[in-house]
C-alpha cells in the first residue's frame, strides 16, 4: 500500500490568468468612436454659433435647418448609445483585470465588485474608481518584492481623471441649461462645444489608461509563463511503501 509523503509538496498554486485584452480592445474602439462623434457634434455647435437661425424652433420651415437638426439628432442618439456601450464594456474590462491580480501574486484593496460598483455611488465615485484604477496598474506587476512594486502610474492617469470629472460636470450643466428658454443659441452652442471638447480629451486619455494597464497585464502574464517554463514541470509526489497489514493486526 502506498501513502502520500508527509513532506509538503513543492507545487505552487495561482489563480488562473484570463486575458482581458479583447475587452480592452473593444473599450478602446468604443472610445475612439465616441470621440469621433463628439468631433462631429463640434461641427454642429460651430454652425449654430455662427448661424443662430439654424437652431430649430416651433415655427421653423427652412428645409436646411430641418435637415441639420435631423442630422444632429441622429448623431446625438448614436453618441448616447456608444457612451452606454463604452461604460458597459469598460466596467467589464475593469472587473476582469481586477480578477487577474491574484494570478500575479498580489491583490487589490478593492474587490472586483467594489471596483465596478463604486462608479455608481455618489461622492464615492469621485475618488474610489480612480484609486482602484491606480492600484490595478500597480498590482498588475508580479509580486516579486522588488523596489519597482511601489511605482506610481504614469502622469496621464490623474490628467485622465481630471478631464473625466470635468466632462461629466459640463455634460450635466449643459443638459440642465438646454431646457432654459432664455439661453441664447450662441451660449448654448459654446457650452455644447466645451462639453464635447472635454469629452474628447477625456476619451483620449482613457484610451492611454486602458492601453497601459492592458500592456502591463499582458507583459506580466508573459513573464509568469516564462518563469514557469524555466522552472520545469513540478516534481512528482513522493510515496512511501508501507507493509500490508495482516488480518490479525486489523
Amino acid at each position: 500500500m502506498f501513502s502520500p509523503s508527509p513532506y509538503p509538496s513543492t507545487r505552487s498554486f495561482r489563480t488562473p490568468y484570463k486575458s482581458a485584452h479583447k475587452r480592452a480592445q473593444i473599450v478602446r474602439i468604443l472610445l475612439i468612436v465616441g470621440a469621433a462623434l463628439n468631433a462631429v457634434m463640434l461641427v454642429f455647435y460651430f454652425i449654430h454659433y455662427v448661424a443662430p437661425h439654424t437652431v430649430i424652433t416651433d415655427d421653423t420651415t427652412d428645409p436646411t435647418t430641418i435637415i441639420i437638426t435631423l442630422m444632429e439628432g441622429g448623431v446625438a442618439l448614436l453618441s448616447v448609445g456608444i457612451y452606454i456601450a463604452t461604460i458597459v464594456f469598460f466596467l467589464m474590462w475593469i472587473y476582469r483585470a481586477n480578477e487577474n491580480l491574484p494570478a500575479f501574486g498580489g491583490s487589490s484593496s478593492y474587490s472586483s465588485g467594489w471596483a465596478v460598483g463604486s462608479w455608481f455611488i455618489p461622492f464615492a465615485s469621485l475618488v474610489i474608481p480612480y484609486r482602484a484604477t491606480k492600484e490595478l496598474w500597480n498590482k498588475s506587476v508580479p509580486n516579486s518584492g522588488s523596489m519597482f512594486s511601489d511605482l506610481s502610474p504614469p502622469a496621464f492617469f490623474p490628467i485622465w481623471w481630471t478631464f473625466w470629472i470635468l466632462s461629466n460636470f459640463a455634460s450635466n450643466a449643459y443638459f440642465r441649461l438646454s431646457f432654459n428658454e432664455q439661453l441664447s443659441a450662441e451660449a448654448d452652442a459654446m457650452l455644447g462645444a466645451l462639453t464635447a471638447v472635454l469629452s474628447i480629451v477625456a476619451a483620449l486619455f482613457a484610451m492611454k489608461v486602458v492601453a497601459e494597464i492592458d500592456k502591463q497585464q499582458t507583459e506580466s502574464a508573459s513573464l509568469i509563463g516564462q518563469q514557469a517554463m524555466a522552472a520545469g514541470p513540478p516534481p512528482p509526489e513522493m510515496f512511501v511503501n508501507e507493509p500490508a497489514q495482516s488480518p490479525a493486526d486489523a
